[in-house]
């Protein structure tokens, strides 16, 4: 496997499979797969659903998905791996929750659990907007240069500065720490991380099984942003219509159209 690095808060330090594997993948085999890279996947996936099992299966459909986008050649730059991964991993947990929301115990029903303090974060996490999660997670539990913020969100660097600035304000109505939190819980870990995912088949891979499309970055697309867009396209038409349509039942209408008359012409009579 691909180098011993551990310190995930450097993200672009390790690919998610080593060279050697390609050939496997060509064969529809099995590929290992990075331990480093696992455990990130499977961080990202706890703290939105928190839940071991179903993070550990989310953990192996992120790889799926992405050795298969490998396969296809369509694939962010080296440097890119690990943001890519997490926004994956972030889609496919939302993705869960939508199809079978999680009902799980609040940090504050916890004692003096171990798992406390990271439950209390995934807790805070839990109403926030999907992209704004996906950012306080890659900047402040992997410290992630805002070019991957960039790509990974599909915002312009300025855009990206005013979505954190928004995001950790939500974050701190919730919430009586600091973002910096994440980076210094582990979420609970029971099982073996998956070591070998086998990718999907190319007909798997299309956009009726997956549920969200790819950016032009090879990134993939959040699904709940385009849905919010789609509100507010189906609103502002809404809008149009119906001021149409009242200045058009309001406007005064005569029955008649008023017409104009010519004056009889005056007829002047000479004397003889």
């Amino acid at each position: 496997m691909t180098g011993t690095t551990t310190a995930l808060e450097r993200l672009g330090t390790f690919p998610p499979i080593t060279s050697s594997d390609w050939r496997n993948m060509f064969y529809d085999q099995a590929v290992p797969v990075n331990e480093n890279a696992a455990r990130m996947v499977y961080d990202v996936c706890w703290f939105l659903v928190k839940d071991e099992d179903v993070a550990l299966d989310l953990t192996v459909i992120t790889f799926r998905i992405a050795l298969s986008r490998f396969n296809d050649h369509s694939m962010p730059k080296t440097s890119g791996y690990s943001a890519w991964l997490a926004s994956i991993a972030s889609n496919e947990a939302h993705r869960k929750l939508e199809d079978s929301p999680l009902l799980k115990p609040s940090s504050a029903l916890l004692e003096d659990s171990p798992d406390r303090e990271a439950l209390y974060l995934a807790d805070t996490l839990a109403e926030m907007r999907a992209d704004y999660k996906l950012a306080l997670l890659l900047r402040y539990r992997y410290d992630a240069p805002s070019k991957y913020l960039s790509q990974a969100l599909d915002l312009r660097p300025r855009k990206v500065a005013e979505l954190l600035v928004k995001a950790r304000e939500s974050f701190a109505a919730n919430s009586s720490v600091r973002p910096a939190a994440f980076a210094e819980v582990t979420p609970p870990l029971t099982k073996p991380l998956p070591n070998l995912v086998e990718p999907y088949p190319k007909k798997e891979m299309k956009r009726k099984v997956l549920g969200y499309d790819w950016l032009e970055s090879d990134f993939p697309v959040i699904p709940e942003r385009e849905e919010r867009r789609a509100r507010w396209v189906t609103l502002l038409l809404t809008a149009i219509i119906l001021i149409v349509v009242s200045v058009a039942v309001t406007r005064p209408w005569s029955a008649e159209r008023p017409t104009l008359v010519e004056q009889n012409p005056v007829v002047e009579t000479i004397d003889e």
